[in-house]
């Protein structure tokens, strides 16, 4: 895949996506990106207007891949949904992280999905999970942003949004990248990432190498952060699943620097055995 100048979610556009090109429809165009899209890929679309709402819901974006020769899916998005800053609650204490570009990074994140599943097959296997899919979409997110700007910091971010949004409600759990976003952060150099010119070169390199999270494993991690995290905890239990707390402190590590300070966030992880 070629890069290409940034697309903005604020207009419609085409986009190459492996050897097909997907369209970037923001909402209030979606009668028009229909009127341009041929019949067989239309019938594998909602039948009205009103059932693309409901099935966006309050979603910033939403991707609905296609088999089509051509056409690899409809990008959906609508920029009124997406958030400006994250926030979340930890020992009664609400911290704020403010999301620059987010609407370029949820569109990137789209994208991810339908290069992701253009190379089931061959470099990633036939068959995914819901998971799996999410997260390898942060994974092309990490590696299209190291291309377009040069650095990780909105790499950063939206780690530390997925590990604010899976301390806030376990629904967002199904999109906790952090675990696997943070081997490219620390085991990458930005410039060994900018070097592969196609994200199906970086992809080959990574995933081989990449240490999944088990479906029970994710479990426990979601266990644990509700019953550490959770509005609903009346009693502690400080043994509860003891042996996952270092390994959830390391990914929550960076996040609680940021929100608290060094001092702060390595005192709060001793506390609660983390660290």
């Amino acid at each position: 895949m070629s890069l290409v100048a940034l697309v903005f979610a604020s207009s419609l556009s085409w986009t190459p996506i492996a050897d097909k090109q997907a369209l970037i429809c923001p909402l209030p165009e979606l009668g028009t990106c229909l009127a341009l899209l041929p019949k067989q890929v239309l019938a594998q679309l909602p039948a009205t207007l009103d059932q693309f709402k409901r099935d966006l819901g309050r979603r910033s974006a939403m991707v609905m891949p296609v088999d089509d020769n051509k056409i690899a899916g409809l990008v959906l998005v609508n920029e009124l949904q997406t958030p400006q800053v994250q926030l979340a609650s930890v020992d009664l204490v609400t911290y704020q992280l403010p999301l620059l570009e987010q609407p370029q990074l949820t569109l990137w994140h789209e994208l991810g999905h339908l290069e992701n599943l253009a190379l089931q097959g061959t470099v990633l296997p036939t068959q995914l999970s819901a998971y799996q899919h999410e997260w390898l979409a942060d994974i092309y997110l990490v590696w299209r942003i190291a291309r377009e700007r040069g650095d990780f910091a909105l790499a950063w971010q939206q780690y530390h949004r997925r590990n604010l949004d899976a301390l806030t409600s376990p629904q967002y759990l199904s999109h906790w990248s952090s675990p696997m976003m943070i081997q490219v952060l620390h085991h990458y150099e930005v410039a060994q990432v900018t070097r592969f010119t196609d994200y199906r070169d970086f992809l080959a390199d990574f995933y081989p190498k990449a240490k999944q999270l088990e479906p029970r494993l994710l479990g426990e991690y979601s266990s644990l952060m509700q019953r550490t995290f959770g509005a609903s905890v009346l009693q502690p239990l400080p043994e509860y699943l003891f042996w996952r707390k270092a390994d959830l402190g390391h990914y929550l590590q960076p996040t609680f620097v940021l929100l608290m300070g060094e001092e702060k966030a390595h005192n709060w992880l001793v506390q609660n055995s983390m660290l």
